[in-house]
């Protein structure tokens, strides 16, 4: 928890410092993205694709440093361990309620991460801000198997001995970006699209294992995705707004 808000608070500075500087760089920007994620390695042995919703704050200087901070909302349907409740499911895989019916329960995969990020843009155009932007960031991140009873009455799955099962890792990671921005004359909302690569070195946060009956150890491991990003810009300050022209 102390880590958590250190984070916020050095992310809230990082942001304050930024807009100070605001009148001094080619622009200032939001953008709102929706990311598509395929796990790579150990991470995929445990889920499927996912995707992922956020947002970020950026600002481009007078020699084309980027410079921002990042949030993103890590979501998905697919979890491959079909053997996780076979501890507590009946001959024929089925969980019983409190009720004495079977339980309906669903499992989805949650999570989040957030980077702060510096880059440079290559312009096409000294006439206009589109163009490749190269980044790479350095923050946190975080998933698990998100467990939904439904608000049905099952002791196996209370709040607590969810955390038996759920798997929930974190760890500090780095993002590297590659993104194409197109900004168009008339456009108040710009659009981008690209590529990121995560990789975090995480450890599982629960001492117990439901599923295997055992211990975790403290071994940290890689989780790495590759994501398809695409996303909405959208300009709040042009320093050089008579110098840039958009086409």
């Amino acid at each position: 928890m102390k880590y958590r808000k250190n984070k916020i608070f050095i992310a809230i500075l990082l942001i304050a410092f930024m807009s100070s500087n605001a009148q001094d760089n080619k622009q200032a920007a939001f953008a709102f993205n929706y990311t598509y994620q395929i796990p790579i390695g150990e991470l995929s042995q445990k889920y499927g694709n996912n995707s992922a919703v956020g947002g970020t704050y950026f600002l481009e200087s007078k020699n084309n440093i980027i410079i921002g901070i990042e949030g993103n909302y890590i979501f998905g349907n697919n979890i491959k361990d079909s053997t996780i409740f076979d501890n507590i499911t009946t001959s024929t895989g089925a969980i019983i309620g409190a009720d004495g019916n079977y339980a309906n329960i669903n499992l989805m995969q949650r999570g989040f991460d957030s980077h702060i990020f510096i880059g440079y843009a290559f312009h096409f155009s000294q006439e206009n801000l589109s163009g490749i932007y190269v980044s790479q960031g350095i923050g946190y991140l975080q998933h698990q198997i998100f467990i939904d009873t439904k608000n049905q009455n099952v002791p196996q799955l209370s709040e607590e001995m969810k955390k038996g099962y759920d798997n929930f890792s974190n760890g500090i990671s780095t993002k590297f970006n590659l993104d194409y921005k197109y900004y168009h004359k008339k456009g108040r909302f710009q659009i981008s699209s690209g590529l990121n690569y995560t990789i975090a070195y995480t450890k599982n946060q629960r001492p117990y294992n439901f599923a295997n009956q055992e211990y975790y150890n403290s071994v940290r491991k890689w989780d790495k995705l590759l994501g398809c990003k695409i996303e909405v810009i959208i300009p709040i300050n042009r320093k050089n707004e008579e110098e840039f022209h958009y086409f």
